[in-house]
């Protein structure tokens, strides 16, 4: 789990990041949350490519320059992005579309709004030479997500981003590997088996719930931008894993406790763990469960729209 620091080539990565979220993510969002107060068009910018170039900022690789096609960094690692950003939302009342920035519904002028927050990472397998691409020559998987820490609070003026790795070949990263296999075989080849004609949506991989916290990834960024729609936005880098550092000795992300079932919770407490004392699920504790059916809609965190997993 230690990048090849041979193709670690872009140097200075914090004082880039500094500049490069500003520039290219930052300020491109305050003028299209302006125009849309005219257009009333969604401000939302898609993060797809710019998340390519802040991956490499990250990780000091270039990429090859191949745009949708071959690797997205030159040591082979796939880049994946998602946005919680300026989701369109909807009015629980009229049913009517409305933007986030909008404070209650330009058809009804109800304020009683359905924030939404389920945005997720999307890995398309179609076939078993994409599978063993996938889990067996590609090296390292690259998450980035953008939300707002503050979700629940309505805050939508903060926002977060996120950067986290998995290494499929990893037996840390195990359960990434049996999503994958699972969807391909279970969701996939069924799918096709009954309706050849028309391809199955991708896998889904949604941040910060269950299944994602069980394929133990790798917090390597985190910066917060406050008054990010304001006059001087703050940026504040508050986690940064240097590009040639070993991951193998990195803990993975913290599970919140609140995301157990209760029978996570009976199995953690017969292996002797005190859940009254502690809010969040170590590496080690969650070996101790299962991977669980995610076929079903997961329950997300910030997301108080979404079903549990019911198994």
């Amino acid at each position: 789990m230690k990048p090849d620091i041979t193709k670690i080539t872009i140097k200075d990565n914090r004082k880039h990041l500094s500049s490069f979220i500003p520039e290219m993510l930052i300020n491109p969002r305050v003028l299209a949350h302006k125009w849309s107060k005219i257009t009333n068009q969604t401000p939302n910018l898609k993060i797809g490519y710019p998340a390519q170039h802040l991956a490499s900022l990250i990780v000091g690789m270039k990429g090859d320059a191949t745009g949708a096609r071959g690797n997205d960094i030159c040591d082979g690692s796939e880049v994946k992005a998602c946005s919680k950003i300026d989701q369109s939302d909807k009015c629980k009342k009229c049913h009517n579309n409305v933007l986030r920035s909008q404070k209650c519904c330009p058809m009804c002028s109800s304020t009683d709004i359905q924030r939404n927050n389920d945005s997720k990472w999307l890995i398309g397998i179609r076939n078993e030479a994409e599978l063993r691409m996938t889990l067996d020559e590609t090296p390292r998987f690259i998450f980035i997500v953008t939300d707002y820490p503050e979700f629940d609070n309505g805050n939508f003026d903060t926002i977060r981003i996120r950067a986290f790795e998995i290494y499929p070949q990893s037996s840390r990263h195990k359960c990434f590997r049996e999503l994958l296999e699972s969807y391909f075989r279970n969701l996939y080849l069924a799918h096709i088996k009954k309706n050849a004609q028309k391809a199955p949506a991708p896998k889904n991989l949604f941040p910060d719930n269950y299944p994602f916290f069980k394929c133990n990834p790798i917090k390597i960024f985190e910066s917060i931008v406050s008054d990010s729609l304001g006059q001087k936005p703050k940026l504040t880098i508050t986690h940064y894993v240097k590009p040639d550092k070993d991951r193998s000795d990195l803990p993975s992300e913290l599970m919140p406790k609140k995301l157990l079932s209760k029978q996570d919770i009976i199995v953690l407490e017969r292996n002797g763990y005190d859940l009254s004392k502690i809010d969040f699920v170590d590496e080690k504790m969650r070996e101790l469960l299962p991977l669980r059916d995610t076929d079903k809609v997961p329950k997300i965190i910030g997301n108080k729209s979404h079903k549990k997993i019911l198994k």
